[in-house]
């Protein structure tokens, strides 16, 4: 859905469905890029860091540091997931080793083994593009329980992780409900990641980043989402890219709708738990629980400019979009 190429760099994002829910995957590797991993519907069991058999059913969060030993097995069929990784590259590993497929649906099965790259392939384009087999390469090696155990990794300072929106922080603001699947961290500074519940209005007003990407995929519902000066329709599947510089606006066309937000690098979740503390006071009632507006204003600010978001003085038309 997204490469290097359109990204600049920041990160690729993976659309995929795995037909075949029979327990086969990736054996042990490991790669330089961090790894996300979102399971939309299906079920996996990921291996990583020295954890072993992490069950990840639909809505779960999968994170995978930098360099961390991972594997992981599908099982159930037509498992649909998102991968994205942080920097991108191994996006085109993949589109090496790869046939270009002319829809959406597995190759026949009697030609999958002359489908199946050669291995001196594999092996260069995984030294290219930084992975590294822990002890065999996944795209050459057939799943094996005695080639999936992972071992911790040394000196690390972030750690793989689980985690599924039902049971992970959440914070009301705006419209919605934003639970944190992913903050800096836990995952050093590199990215945070939301998934939103919302109902029909302005999701964002408009606003820009200066140095930072941000994408949109949409589980459920339909959005209309001004990028630049296009105001585009997003529905269930959809993706939308934001570049650093880019003015953008989201609003809720449904009655409700669920989104997952990226952001590369990590910092909107200061400007998510900021303004969900200032709905649970202004609500309470409590005098207690009150600043002076000057107070609230610098700390706003100071969020903003930390991270180089700018609020856009735009007038979005959404009912004739």
């Amino acid at each position: 859905m997204a490469t290097g190429v359109q990204t600049d760099n920041a990160f690729t994002l993976l659309d995929q469905v795995v037909h075949d829910g029979g327990g086969g995957g990736p054996v042990t590797h490991t790669h330089t890029q961090a790894e996300g991993m979102y399971i939309v519907s299906g079920q996996c069991s990921f291996n990583a860091g020295g954890h072993q058999g992490l069950t990840a059913p639909a809505g779960t969060f999968v994170a995978v540091p930098a360099d961390t030993e991972h594997s992981f097995t599908v099982d159930a069929p037509n498992t649909h997931m998102l991968n994205f990784y942080l920097p991108a590259g191994f996006e085109q590993l993949l589109m090496g080793i790869s046939h270009p497929a002319p829809e959406r649906k597995p190759p026949p099965q009697d030609r999958i083994q002359e489908m199946l790259p050669p291995a001196w392939l594999v092996e260069k384009l995984s030294a290219d593009y930084g992975q590294e087999p822990r002890p065999a390469n996944p795209f050459t090696t057939p799943p094996d329980p005695a080639l999936m155990r992972t071992k911790p990794t040394p000196g690390a300072t972030v750690f793989p992780y689980t985690t599924h929106a039902d049971k992970s922080s959440r914070y009301r603001w705006m419209n919605a409900s934003w639970a944190v699947l992913a903050d800096g961290e836990r995952t050093g500074g590199s990215y945070c990641l939301f998934e939103v519940q919302c109902t029909r209005g302005t999701l964002f007003p408009p606003r820009l980043y200066q140095e930072r990407a941000e994408v949109i995929y949409v589980l459920e519902g339909e959005l209309r989402v001004l990028l630049g000066d296009h105001i585009r329709k997003a529905t269930k599947g959809a993706m939308a890219f934001v570049p650093a510089g880019s003015v953008m606006s989201v609003h809720v066309n449904s009655a409700e709708a669920r989104l997952l937000d990226l952001h590369a690098d990590s910092g909107f979740e200061r400007v998510v738990r900021f303004h969900s503390s200032k709905a649970k006071n202004s609500g309470n009632g409590s005098p207690s629980h009150s600043r002076p507006r000057e107070a609230d204003e610098a700390e706003q600010r100071k969020i903003h400019h930390d991270i180089g978001l700018s609020r856009v003085p735009v007038e979005v038309s959404w009912s004739s979009s």
